[in-house]
């Protein structure tokens, strides 16, 4: 592998969570853009996730991919596993020194690929776009829909490799969030029926099959706080980058080791509110649920059952 700069360089993959207005590619769709910069209090690049993890190890941001909307799995651009989002993260000067690797929550709240598609959603490729016609509310996933996501986990992850042989290749699990100002979690588990948990697993193994590390969000056991329950606020992207410096510090990112920075950071960044995570309630699916505030083409993973009656 070779050598590390004094400066690392870091790009990243992700969707609408590590996007920021003029910090994307030009015609990628950006979420944390106007008013939602306003409503969230992440106005500025510093108040994103990402950019905290790059200035703490004294980096630089080669190029961040990132698409609102995106999925893993999917018949071409805009989905990670396509040659031109791989491609995307790339910089003409010189390879990235890492490649942070954060997206998968489209892929669990949609449950495939069909369903974005006939559900026409924002990011979905164009080559597997449906008549109107033939468009559809989007139900349960199919039963292997976290199988399928892992292989087209492992596919993006077999491009970047070979893409970027000489980069350290981070992949992040993915992490519940709460809306903001709830004291109990509100996150859905098992949205369509296919639990939340596969998804993690398919990092998990993917990162291992491909020589990957890990920045394991899911096994700190907490929930990020999120303005509608997907999209962290501004204390949100403090806590996701709190738990990503801690668990590269642990791994010797860079040479270095935990440092009281780190710990003070984390210690901030959770300390305001009780954010263990805890599932809302057993159900196979929130299919037709009167506590679930979006189940079909516009879906959200809150569960808005009273914490009073939750099981």
């Amino acid at each position: 592998m070779a050598e590390k700069s004094a400066a690392p360089r870091f790009s990243f993959m992700g969707d609408s969570i590590s996007t920021f207005e003029g910090c994307n590619p030009a015609g990628f769709d950006v979420f944390y853009e106007g008013d939602r910069c306003a409503r969230t209090g992440v106005e500025n690049r510093r108040d994103t996730w990402w950019q905290q993890v790059v200035e703490h190890f004294g980096g630089t941001v080669a190029v961040n991919g990132s698409f609102s909307g995106s999925m893993v799995e999917g018949a071409g651009f805009p989905a990670a596993s396509s040659e031109q989002r791989v491609e995307a993260i790339g910089s003409s000067s010189a390879s990235p020194d890492a490649i942070v690797v954060f997206i998968g929550i489209n892929d669990y709240g949609w449950g495939g690929p069909e369903a974005q598609a006939h559900g026409a959603g924002r990011a979905t490729p164009a080559c597997s776009c449906v008549e109107e016609a033939e468009r559809r509310v989007a139900a349960l996933a199919p039963l292997d829909a976290a199988d399928r996501f892992g292989k087209a986990y492992d596919s993006m992850l077999g491009r970047i490799r070979s893409a970027y042989p000489a980069s350290d290749v981070w992949c992040c699990t993915l992490c519940p969030g709460r809306v903001a100002g709830a004291v109990r979690s509100t996150f859905i588990r098992r949205l369509r029926g296919v639990p939340f948990d596969s998804y993690n697993e398919a990092i998990r193994a993917a990162a291992s099959r491909n020589g990957c590390r890990l920045i394991d969000f899911a096994a700190y056991g907490l929930d990020y706080e999120a303005a509608d329950g997907t999209h962290p606020t501004a204390l949100g992207m403090r806590q996701l980058s709190a738990m990503a410096i801690c668990s590269m510090e642990e791994q010797g990112a860079f040479g270095g080791v935990v440092t009281q920075r780190a710990r003070d950071r984390f210690e901030e960044a959770f300390s305001s509110c009780d954010m263990t995570s805890e599932s809302c309630c057993d159900k196979r699916s929130c299919i037709g649920c009167p506590f679930a505030r979006g189940t079909g083409n516009t879906w959200s993973l809150v569960c808005e059952k009273p914490l009073r009656s939750r099981s």
